[in-house]
């Protein structure tokens, strides 16, 4: 018996500066899913070549209690924050930075691809800090697909990224303060998977685009899943003609008081004030954007 699935949604579309984002966590249903609990889907936009430009920090914003997590499926991104983390990732790499007390960061296509030209297509993952890791100082990691661990399924059915967490003998480098996961599925036409599940955890699955079947029903094109609480595996078959991608996410639930407001999560109203308090202070810093190397035509 699979486990069961006790909802599903399409999310909702909203615009981010000139890109368009669906918006599929938190919703009218689900608050978290695990210690997740935001989700975005940048969905594939078409970029044309042009001069590129520098950050100017126009699109530069705050954080505090939370670790950002943003997965490149095609494109690139240059991360800069007031921690002094910086990095350039490509498809198939990540940006992770964990807010902690306080941080300003901003997020942009590279020079080099700005340059170029190409399809950006992203998620970004906002995960719950428990209450003692919201006071510690910001971190950054620029997670390139190369030191991502990944494994082969059986039977040949595709590939499993272990993008955060462990999956059987591997494990991911990017640090981690509660039980969690986030995998990459890539299943082969007609082939299927399944995950054995652990009792108390909570899962959730993300189709970024085309389809599969799970539990006789058929989810995709930007499309949660969220998986009920019965110890049961949860199953997927890939019914179309090519590769499709599935993302895993989730672990153990989060137990203390959630807060949230803008760019913050915290465990009281007051935390939320004083977050505000010490951003609008310069308590955070300020950003300082490197002299960077002109791309290569």
């Amino acid at each position: 018996m699979e486990k069961k699935i006790i909802t599903s949604t399409k999310g909702t579309r909203a615009k981010v500066a000139h890109l368009e984002v669906n918006r599929l966590l938190p919703n009218r249903y689900t608050q978290a899913v695990g210690p997740f609990v935001f989700l975005d889907h940048l969905l594939p936009a078409e970029q044309a070549p042009k001069i590129p430009q520098a950050p100017t920090g126009e699109f530069a914003h705050p954080h505090r209690g939370i670790a950002t997590f943003t997965y490149l499926f095609s494109g690139s991104l240059e991360h800069y924050d007031s921690n002094g983390g910086h990095g350039i990732v490509e498809a198939g790499g990540a940006q992770w930075m964990k807010a902690g007390n306080g941080v300003i960061h901003d997020e942009n296509p590279s020079l080099q691809f700005q340059l170029e030209g190409g399809t950006l297509h992203a998620l970004q993952f906002w995960i719950n800090l428990p209450a003692k890791n919201k006071a510690e100082s910001p971190e950054y990691l620029a997670l390139h697909p190369h030191i991502i661990p990944q494994l082969i399924l059986p039977n040949y059915a595709g590939t499993l990224r272990i993008i955060i967490g462990s999956f059987e003998d591997k494990t991911s480098p990017v640090k981690t303060y509660s039980q969690q996961f986030l995998y990459h599925l890539q299943l082969k036409a007609g082939a299927s998977f399944t995950l054995d599940t652990r009792a108390g955890w909570e899962y959730a699955a993300f189709i970024p685009q085309g389809e599969v079947i799970s539990n006789s029903s058929r989810y995709g094109n930007s499309e949660l899943v969220v998986f009920g609480s019965d110890e049961a595996p949860v199953s997927f078959i890939n019914p179309g003609a090519t590769v499709t991608d599935i993302m895993l996410f989730g672990g153990e639930p989060y137990w203390e008081p959630v807060v949230a407001q803008g760019p913050f999560i915290m465990n009281s109203r007051l935390e939320i004030a004083e977050a505000y308090e010490d951003y609008f202070a310069g308590k955070y810093g300020q950003i300082e954007y490197e002299a960077t190397a002109e791309p290569q035509a």
